[in-house]
């Protein structure tokens, strides 16, 4: 006999199978929204730490470019004794709101540096949503020029009158204190040759009397003297040297007029205006001389004339590398502190030209190399050349260009 079902024990089941099958779509959606949003959160975190790894790599090329080879030169050692280091203070990235970056530098050795950045990308109110810090181990590359005289040549100079003199004995510049170098030594070791030339010096019997130097005062037919002299440096080449940044470009072949240490008056105190385009530092020191500024003492630019000619008007003054691609010629008045290095014909004329420090003219296919008259004054000085080519150092990478910290 067949037993009939009892539909009474079978009511609910539809609404027991919707509901149940409702909390499995439930949980499928919040399944789904709970992956999207990991992977929403996941990817947010990986631009995030992308950009604050851009603003890491941003700090490490301030660093390199902002911060003056003198104040890396000047740092002492870091010790665990004696932790001395340059902080950087938390910058924002130039046109990248919200990223920002901080750090410090730490001189390991003589050359040798290390730069701790920490990039962060920040949330407009302040909270960091990514982080990420770089080291990079940096070397201060100083072109190494060898000077050897006073007045180097590949041709002969050319003296017009007596009022002039050049000096191969070491000394330090006017009213230089002896704590900005090394104290010049009292014996000879550290003068050299006053005229030093490739072929003649062009200097005659009378000229003598005027030139000076250790272990003589001129020496002809030099054959270490050749057109890599002028141009090969190690570390660098004159090119490289010239097309380093912020080297100060002189295109003109028209006489430049105020050439001069400039004050940035729009800070308080006032600081040395290195961005203006005449402004080479100051060689003259206060006191005693009257006027000078000394906000710009420890600036030391690398000048490069790329005109057929580089002239200065009277009362020009400066300090650092002088460049010049063509001729230069100084009329008068002007002063110099540190190296000039000309690759064509120099012409010195009028009176009160000084220059402390070292001038090498190559004179490729120029009769004169140099044509010096006038009341000039041209003295060798070791400090001023270390200045100068300390001005002109800057910061390499080592290897590969930073390692991820953390």
């Amino acid at each position: 006999m067949r037993v009939r079902p009892d539909l009474k024990s079978e009511r609910g089941m539809a609404l027991i199978l919707t509901v149940f099958g409702l909390v499995v779509m439930g949980a499928l959606v919040a399944g789904a929204f709970f992956v999207s949003r990991i992977e929403q959160v996941s990817g947010s975190n990986t631009v995030w730490s992308a950009q604050a790894g851009e603003a890491a790599e941003a700090g490490l090329t301030f660093a390199n470019v902002n911060i003056d080879a003198t104040t890396y030169l000047t740092m002492a050692p870091w010790s665990p004794s004696a932790p001395t280091e340059l902080a950087i203070a938390t910058t924002q990235v130039p046109n990248m709101p919200g990223l920002v970056f901080s750090g410090s530098v730490r001189r390991l050795n003589e050359s040798l540096f290390e730069v701790a950045i920490n990039g962060r990308k920040v949330a407009p109110g302040g909270r960091v949503l990514g982080s990420q810090s770089l080291l990079q181990l940096v070397r201060m590359a100083k072109p190494t020029i060898g000077v050897n005289a006073a007045v180097t040549v590949q041709d002969p100079i050319k003296f017009n009158g007596n009022s002039f003199e050049v000096n191969g004995f070491n000394t330090l510049p006017p009213n230089w204190g002896a704590g900005e170098c090394d104290p010049v030594d009292a014996g000879n070791t550290d003068d050299v040759v006053g005229i030093r030339s490739s072929t003649t010096t062009g200097a005659g019997s009378n000229d003598l009397d005027n030139i000076f130097g250790y272990p003589a005062k001129t020496v002809d037919n030099d054959p270490t003297i050749t057109s890599e002299t002028f141009q090969d440096f190690l570390d660098y080449t004159y090119n490289t040297l010239a097309s380093l940044p912020g080297v100060k470009v002189l295109p003109l072949s028209t006489p430049y007029n105020g050439v001069g240490p400039v004050l940035d008056l729009t800070q308080i105190p006032a600081v040395c205006d290195k961005s203006a385009p005449l402004n080479f530092g100051e060689p003259f020191r206060f006191p005693p001389t009257a006027g000078a500024i000394v906000q710009c003492n420890g600036y030391f630019p690398t000048v490069h004339g790329t005109g057929t000619e580089t002239k200065f008007a009277a009362g020009a003054r400066g300090q650092g590398i002088l460049l010049v691609d063509g001729d230069m010629a100084l009329t008068g008045g002007f002063e110099w502190t540190g190296l000039i290095i000309v690759r064509g014909e120099m012409k010195i004329t009028g009176t009160g030209n000084k220059i402390y420090g070292a001038i090498l003219t190559e004179g490729a296919e120029v009769l004169t190399a140099g044509s010096v008259g006038g009341n000039v004054e041209v003295h060798y000085s070791a400090c001023a050349i270390q200045k100068a080519v300390t001005g002109a150092a800057a910061p390499l990478s080592l290897h590969r260009g930073w390692a991820q910290v953390f």
